[in-house]
């Protein structure tokens, strides 16, 4: 598990140690003053179908420990009597409660091979193919014709014109080298989809026409193509998870307009 997992975990540890207990509620594996960690806590936080080395526990422990001080040294300085933290420990009690309600709504939700092999269907050759971009978003319209006219130049003026278009404020260019085609349709969701496919048959050097992408506008220049071999386990795999993703999405959407209807909403304006 990486260090930067550790750490995450052992901040959602802090959350289970609010109060001191004179006795522990289970087998403790550490105590700082009435503060203990017990062997449960680890279990709640096991990811499924993980394992932790026990350097991993050696880190997570030695982790625990420090921020179990600097949380009672906080207390003892009256800082948990603060107000504003006060609202600061409210809300991340409520986003925590949030995250769990979606996940275990979600439990249920599966991605099955059928709905692998359907979204594969007249997409699989995408995953063969390997990109170089560039990607321009841009707000005001008529700004479409100089990108466009920047961006096909070659070699050493077109250096020159992706410097200018850099350094416009109201121009967003992004480069991706060596990307894998499929990938970049299901990742990009901000691309619209009519311009995916025009990619799927541009040129090398072909520049696209402006597109309408969620309020701006986007330009995407074709830099090479060229063919990949990737596993099949793998782009299934991948296709899985983001099915799932998207299942789990709508899943909350729609968990969100039921409890609209529970629940009164009301925006109230004039609030400082």
């Amino acid at each position: 598990m990486e260090r930067k997992g550790l750490l995450l975990l052992t901040a959602a540890l802090m959350l289970t140690a609010c109060k001191k207990a004179e006795k522990p509620r289970g087998k403790a594996i550490a105590r700082v003053d009435g503060i203990y960690l017990l062997e449960e806590d680890l279990k709640v936080l096991q990811v499924p179908g993980l394992s932790w080395s026990e350097e991993d526990k050696s880190l997570l422990l030695d982790n625990w420990i420090r921020n179990t001080l600097l949380y009672l040294g906080a207390k003892d300085e009256g800082l948990d009597q603060d107000p504003l933290l006060k609202r600061k420990l409210l809300w991340s009690e409520r986003m925590l409660l949030a995250q769990e309600y979606v996940k275990r709504k979600a439990a249920s939700l599966t991605v099955t091979d059928e709905e692998i092999d359907g979204f594969l269907k007249d997409r699989e050759e995408l995953f063969k193919q390997g990109i170089s971009i560039v990607i321009v978003f841009f707000s005001d319209s008529s700004r479409a014709p100089y990108i466009r006219r920047l961006l096909l130049r070659r070699g050493r003026r077109y250096r020159y014109a992706m410097e200018e278009l850099r350094n416009q404020s109201d121009i967003n260019v992004t480069e991706l080298d060596s990307v894998n085609l499929g990938y970049f349709y299901l990742e990009f969701r901000s691309i619209p989809e009519v311009l995916k496919e025009k990619l799927r048959w541009m040129r090398k050097g072909q520049v696209s026409k402006a597109f309408s992408a969620d309020g701006e506008y986007v330009i995407i220049k074709l830099l090479e193509r060229f063919p990949l071999v990737p596993q099949k386990s793998e782009i299934r795999s991948y296709i899985r998870q983001v099915l799932y993703e998207r299942k789990r999405i709508a899943l909350e959407d729609s968990l969100v307009e039921a409890l609209r209807k529970k629940f009164e909403v009301e925006k109230i304006s004039g609030g400082s």
